[in-house]
């Protein structure tokens, strides 16, 4: 039994579409930086530092 071409139907398209890319491209999100060793030291709180003190001296 033999076949002839026109039985086969065959689209004029594939059948696996063909993703449109972005017209924009999307920022990608920046990965999240090693976490220290050493805990956050805020010295501020401490006592103040001299960079605000001659500040506020200067200000007088």
């Amino acid at each position: 039994m033999a076949l002839s071409l026109q039985s086969i139907p065959i689209g004029p398209e594939p059948n696996d579409p063909v993703p449109v890319p972005d017209p924009r491209p999307r920022p990608h999100p920046l990965p999240d930086p090693p976490p220290d060793d050493d805990p956050i030291k805020l010295s501020h709180q401490e006592r103040r530092s001299a960079r605000i003190r001659a500040c506020r001296l200067s200000a007088l």
